[in-house]
């Protein structure tokens, strides 16, 4: 029986531990048991040296890995119409990302209490529960290609030609237009509440001349205001009517009429002519207007401030919110009241624009009650989901409907004292 001469490598003798694993003559590795035939008789088997092992098998497992990579099959060569729409799609989304249309996007905007920018300045105020809210409409007005897209897509959203927007003014023009809207809504909304409670901010102090022809020509001219008809004072445009209504062609009217910029006055006499429907009937030539003065010493004293919104819809709410802060009680019954729709001087609610996005803001705001034009109604209810909707024509049917949700309304009045 051999015996095991030392590893000149390694200096050691028989293998204390290699588990049974040997480098077998032949370059084979070969796994066998201690005492087996083979473990005897070989006289060409020596230990291995553990690292040698390792590195070796990690050699072997990466050639493996290099066969099995090599015998993937090759990737199949991209197809010339596949490549094309992809650059398609690619410039496609290029151009609806950085090239604008020619549309205006609206979009919901928000709910606004107006407590918060109507200030009175002279007399009383009264805060409440409830509360009456504007509501406003987001313009986009640079649009690109996935914003016309989606404005398609949503209800919410309102796609309109940049062209009937601003029609024919510049982005700056129409800007100045919507504030001076807005500046004329306010002054407006201030006259109409003060009046609805018995207090007229404005005095008439005669009748101005918007057009002058026929009997007066080369007598009066658009600078002279009329103050008297014969001797009998006249202040407003209707006054001027009355009085010469009852006179024929050929009478003689004397005017009382000063300078509109002050100044002395005099006295001028025309000739009544004859209206060309009715010969019976005096014609005098003008087109008269009332001029008004503020007055001066009002119980009450009424400021507006909206910020930077523009346009004229907010006539109502201010209106309403004004009657709200200046008189005792609850107008809305403690609610929190969405309102949109103009107003003019005698109280009329006029049509808006924006009526879905308006809507879909006061019920995403959780409002509990939105007034809108009567026009506009319909529509708006379609979106307003549980929040109820009351259309109205008039400032008179405005305060019933908050009426009938339980605003107290009756009998409004300024304090006393």
């Amino acid at each position: 029986m051999g015996r095991m001469e030392p590893d000149a490598e390694t200096g050691a003798g028989a293998p204390r531990s290699v588990h049974g694993v040997f480098q077998v003559a032949g370059g084979r590795q070969g796994s066998v048991q201690k005492g087996s035939a083979a473990h005897r008789g070989s006289s060409t088997c020596r230990p291995v040296d553990p690292m040698r092992l390792l590195v070796g098998t990690m050699a072997g497992w990466a050639s493996m890995e290099e066969n099995l990579l090599a015998d993937d099959p090759p990737s199949p060569p991209s197809h010339p119409l596949r490549g094309a729409i992809v650059l398609l799609l690619v410039a496609a989304a290029l151009l609806a990302t950085f090239v604008r249309v020619p549309y205006f996007v609206f979009r919901p905007g928000s709910v606004q209490p107006l407590s918060t920018k109507v200030m009175i300045t002279t007399g009383q105020r009264f805060n409440a529960t409830g509360e009456i809210h504007f509501t406003t409409v987001r313009q986009d007005t640079t649009v690109n290609g996935w914003e016309w897209l989606e404005a398609r897509m949503k209800p919410s959203l309102t796609l309109i030609e940049e062209d009937r927007v601003l029609g024919g003014r510049s982005r700056d023009e129409n800007r100045t237009f919507n504030m001076q809207l807005m500046r004329v809504s306010k002054s407006t909304a201030v006259a109409v509440a003060l009046r609805y409670l018995g207090v007229d901010p404005f005095r008439a102090t005669g009748v101005g001349l918007a057009e002058v022809g026929g009997p007066s020509t080369g007598l009066l001219t658009i600078d002279d205001v009329i103050l008297t008809v014969d001797g009998a004072p006249v202040l407003r445009a209707m006054d001027l009517v009355e009085a010469i209504r009852d006179r024929g062609p050929g009478d003689v009217v004397d005017l009382e009429v000063e300078p509109v910029r002050g100044g002395a006055s005099r006295t001028v006499s025309v000739v009544l002519g004859a209206r060309d429907d009715d010969q019976t009937v005096g014609f005098m030539g003008v087109a008269p207007q009332t001029r008004w003065e503020d007055v001066e010493d009002l119980p009450i004293d009424v400021l507006v401030n909206t910020g930077s919104v523009g346009g004229n819809s907010a006539g109502l709410a201010l209106t309403l919110s004004i009657l709200d802060l200046i008189t005792p009680g609850e107008l809305t019954g403690g609610l929190q009241v969405a309102t949109t729709g103009t107003i003019d001087p005698t109280g009329v609610v006029g049509s808006i624009g924006g009526i879905v996005q308006k809507v879909v803001a006061a019920r995403d705001g959780g409002m509990d009650l939105f007034l809108v034009p009567t026009s506009e109604a319909d529509q708006a209810r379609q979106h307003a989901g549980d929040m109820p909707v009351e259309g109205v024509a008039t400032l008179d049917d405005a305060l019933a409907a908050l009426a009938r949700h339980g605003g107290q309304t009756q009998n409004l009045r300024l304090p006393t004292g």
